[in-house]
């Protein structure tokens, strides 16, 4: 069976793909509520992060790979099928929801028996770590097995994949958002400032690496926690490196502990095939090389590993034997 559309309703970004014209749709997958009524989503809901009115909180459908604002994630799936199932020329349109194997079987049905209300005709699930393979540009259907990490903001995974299938697994509950949290935690504490995610994911961008830290120091503005007012703080690398090496250790040890429950002729294929690194976690410097000194494999990124998965979700709507190898429909 061919499959019409492919959602993704991830922790940072929501993405949707199309059999016809691939990934079609990303954006951020926030959500501004007052109360349980929508103001904002998307790009105007993370411009509202860190400066929403009183009243007004700036959420996420996901935490840590779980549905945490149900409500939320039904709203975004409205917005996202409606123009699908609305007049529109597929009716009824199949749907396929990325699967981040964090999600309890209750949080599937309900996105699945939203979606059916909402005019979808069938729906499937799709494995996040398949998708991102396929995005990758791995060839799933082979034997030969292969290794991928996936490095998201709100969990991490490994897996061994072969014959289209996951041999072994293991994931890790958090992601690089952690690392946000941690640096806003440390300025804090060892800076007296109190600055907001998006100040946090600033520096982190400038100064996170997973090799030893450089002497390089950037400025982060916040609230000044001895006056009161506005203030601003030179924040080093020590410090950004405090909050990396828990997110990097973690990701070292799921790799070690997968490699090492591996089947005998998988872990011969991964000294030749090694690990991929994808989603946007892999762009975090320094990590490739830190990931294969710790655990003995070449470790490879591919071209714009944060759109592995939408790209994948795209490649199996578009290549029906994929599409019977990678779609699974629900079990409940």
């Amino acid at each position: 069976m061919q499959w019409d559309i492919a959602l993704e309703l991830g922790e940072n970004t929501v993405r949707l793909a199309t059999r016809e014209n691939g990934l079609a749709f990303s954006a951020p997958s926030l959500g501004a509520l007052r109360g349980d009524r929508l103001v904002a989503i998307g790009e105007d809901a993370q411009e509202m992060q860190g400066r929403a009115p009183a009243g007004v909180r700036v959420a996420r459908p996901l935490e840590n790979g779980r549905v945490c604002e149900p409500k939320l994630a039904a709203q975004w799936l409205t917005r996202l099928l409606e123009p699908f199932t609305s007049g529109a020329k597929l009716s009824r349109p199949s749907v396929v929801f990325v699967d981040n194997g964090f999600m309890s079987r209750s949080e599937k049905e309900m996105l699945v028996n939203t979606a059916l209300e909402l005019g979808a005709g069938e729906c499937g699930l799709l494995s996040s770590d398949i998708a991102a393979a396929a995005g990758a540009g791995m060839d799933i259907r082979r034997g030969e097995g292969f290794a991928l990490a996936d490095i998201g903001a709100g969990r991490m995974s490994v897996t061994l994949i072969s014959y289209g299938r996951i041999a072994r697994a293991r994931r890790v509950p958090f992601g690089m958002n952690r690392v946000d949290e941690d640096i806003a935690r440390l300025v804090r504490a060892r800076a007296a400032l109190s600055i907001g995610p998006r100040t946090a994911e600033d520096v982190k961008l400038v100064l996170a690496s997973a090799l030893p830290a450089r002497e390089v120091t950037c400025e982060a503005t916040g609230l000044d926690m001895a006056t009161g007012f506005p203030g601003a703080r030179e924040i080093n690398a020590l410090l950004v490196r405090e909050a990396v090496e828990p997110v990097v250790d973690a990701l070292a040890l799921a790799i070690q502990e997968t490699v090492q429950d591996a089947p005998d002729e998988l872990s011969a294929d991964l000294l030749r095939t090694g690990v991929i690194l994808t989603g946007g976690g892999a762009l975090l410097s320094g990590l490739d090389k830190a990931l294969s000194d710790r655990c003995g494999l070449g470790c490879h990124i591919p071209e714009t590993p944060g759109l592995c998965t939408g790209k994948g979700m795209a490649r199996i709507l578009q290549d029906p034997v994929l599409s019977d190898m990678a779609v699974r429909r629900p079990g409940f």
